[in-house]
């Protein structure tokens, strides 16, 4: 046995790397020499790393190069709550048992029935200096890309026999911080066809509800008009868990499912709840899932101006991905592909992406453009129609509009798309909102359709306030939708955000 294995007294691991992990089982590297370095008298390496542990426990994993006789292993401590960031708040580390030199560049899966199954991600590596050795305890420097700085690590509970150590940070030597970008979500422009161009990607166009997911000890979910609604999706809560990052900001869409399809309609049933018992009820019959498709901050960098794809290629590599978190999967070049694949399984669409472009927060932009299938649109709500039958108690349909420069204008009544929770709750947010003029440009001749020319039956008029998202098939010349439905309340637009030049024809 060489000189450096253990012997120094210290409580050592219960079982050496070799005998958790019978050769061909798991993708982990095989050990190189049997035992476990003295840590107060073996010499140190060149290089560290931090590995992120999904296993049963998610965990953070510090490796330390050390030399055991003439073969560099890696000296390991498991870290629950990793690295600590500030200085007089120590967290608990485990000295285990050592592990591979190979060990260093391992990122992959463990499989279910090995030692440790579960996802592993390489969460920091660089250089690291050992500034102290002693009997108890260890000093090091860490020169990483996240992790930067100077730390001690104390071994604890010697006459328990355990191998529980605290680790504290003495000095943060990270770079300063860049200043967060504006927490708004890059808009796209709507286009009528698909193409094929090499400077492009092409996405999924994911019919959810758009949030920006700021991720650090916790995650904060921001819509598009900067509301919090994290409460109203507590399966997204661990979502900064899944990062390997120490903080993140991200951009996508939150989306409940059907038959492995997006359906806005099951997500309407929760973007309203704020009671908690409501909310636990809904998550069993419409659970949601993040999906991921930009990345605007990390690690104290703001990467708004940094190419698109630049961008994409960091956030692949940040997601450990579960059933509540993707990232949106893209094709360069090929739309025309994308869009009838998107045609085939009955998506909405797809978006096309320059390669090249920054990130522009809270800007619609041709850069990006949503090429829809069947054509959606938000508008407003500006009066409605007395209801017939069944309906007689409710409303016929929903007189909508878009804003001009000018003012509000009508677009066409919405009659189709409701069930019967959906007309009780609109006829109450409408009757709130009645008022005795008339919202649109034009006044209630604007109102008038047809080769006749004949007005809406007995128009309501309302404030206009409420968001709606509608289905059409054109936008006909005279700026009428036609065979528009109903898909649901937008709780996280302005009506002014909704443009008749934003409008697919």
């Amino acid at each position: 046995m060489p000189a450096s294995v253990w012997h120094s007294g210290w409580p050592m691991p219960e079982q050496d790397y070799g005998d958790k992990r019978p050769a061909g089982v798991s993708p982990e590297p095989p050990a190189a020499v049997e035992g476990n370095v003295d840590l107060a008298t073996a010499p140190g390496g060149d290089t560290f790393v931090i590995h992120q542990h999904h296993a049963r426990r998610l965990h953070w994993d510090l490796r330390l190069e050390m030399m055991n006789g003439a073969t560099p292993v890696l000296v390991s401590f498991a870290v629950p709550k990793n690295l600590p960031r500030k200085t007089g708040k120590p967290h608990l580390a485990v000295h285990v048992e050592d592990h591979p030199y190979e060990y260093g560049t391992f990122s992959g899966t463990i499989p279910a029935g090995s030692y440790g199954a579960g996802e592993v991600r390489i969460f920091d590596s660089g250089g690291y200096e050992l500034l102290e050795q002693a009997q108890d305890k260890l000093t090091v420097r860490l020169a990483g890309r996240r992790v930067m700085g100077v730390y001690h690590l104390a071994h604890t509970a010697r006459a328990e026999g355990k191998n529980d150590w605290l680790v504290f940070l003495k000095a943060d030597e990270r770079p300063e911080r860049d200043i967060l970008p504006p927490l708004k979500p890059m808009l796209a422009t709507s286009a009528s066809k698909a193409f094929d161009d090499e400077e492009w990607f092409f996405e999924p166009k994911w019919d959810g509800v758009r949030a920006l997911a700021a991720c650090t000890d916790e995650t904060l979910l921001l819509s598009r008009t900067q509301r919090d609604i994290t409460a109203t999706y507590p399966e997204l809560a661990p979502m900064n868990t899944r990062l390997v990052a120490l903080e993140a900001v991200l951009d996508g869409e939150i989306v409940a499912t059907v038959d492995g399809r997006p359906s806005f309609e099951l997500l309407q049933s929760r973007i309203n709840l704020s009671d908690e018992r409501q909310i636990d009820r809904a998550r069993a019959t419409a659970p949601v899932a993040y999906i991921a498709f930009d990345l605007l901050y990390l690690d104290g960098r703001d990467l708004t101006g940094m190419p698109l794809l630049e961008r994409k290629a960091l956030l692949s590599d940040l997601i450990v991905p579960d059933a509540t978190l993707q990232c949106s999967a893209h094709v360069e070049g090929a739309g025309l592909a994308l869009a009838e694949a998107a045609r085939a399984r009955r998506l909405e669409g797809i978006v096309a992406k320059r390669s090249a472009s920054p990130y522009r927060p809270g800007l619609r932009s041709r850069d990006w453009l949503k090429i829809k299938e069947v054509l959606e649109t938000d508008v407003v709500i500006g009066g409605w129609s007395r209801g017939e039958g069944s309906r007689g108690g409710t409303f016929g349909a929903l007189l909508v509009g878009a804003y001009g420069d000018d003012g509000l204008h009508f677009l066409g009544a919405v009659g189709t798309g409701f069930d019967e929770r959906l007309l009780a709750d609109l006829t109450a947010r409408l009757a709130a909102r009645a008022t005795t003029r008339c919202p649109f440009v034009g006044g209630r001749d604007a109102l008038r359709t047809g080769r006749s020319g004949k007005s809406l039956r007995d128009p309501h008029w309302v404030t206009p306030q409420i968001v709606a998202r509608v289905e059409y098939r054109e936008l006909t010349a005279s700026h009428r939708l036609r065979a528009p439905a109903f898909k649901g309340i937008r709780e996280d637009k302005e009506p002014q955000e909704c443009r008749l030049d934003h409008l697919a024809g």
